[in-house]
């Protein structure tokens, strides 16, 4: 079963999914337009939500 998160970013859908006992509770970022979308753990998810912090905040460091 999953579950339609709601989203601050336009044009963004979040799904909150079960990802099997490895994995755990999932979320699936889709953009609307294209339907491309990517599948992360909450581990995964907060890693992300630490770099896209960083660039929104003009902290972000380049990978060499």
């Amino acid at each position: 079963m999953s579950t339609e998160l709601k989203s601050h970013a336009q044009d963004i859908t979040l799904t909150r999914f079960f990802g099997g006992s490895d994995r755990g509770a999932c979320v699936q970022v889709t953009e609307r337009v294209t339907h491309n979308f990517v599948q992360l753990t909450r581990a995964q998810a907060a890693a992300l939500a630490a770099d896209l912090l960083d660039f929104a905040q003009g902290r972000e460091v380049e990978d060499v």
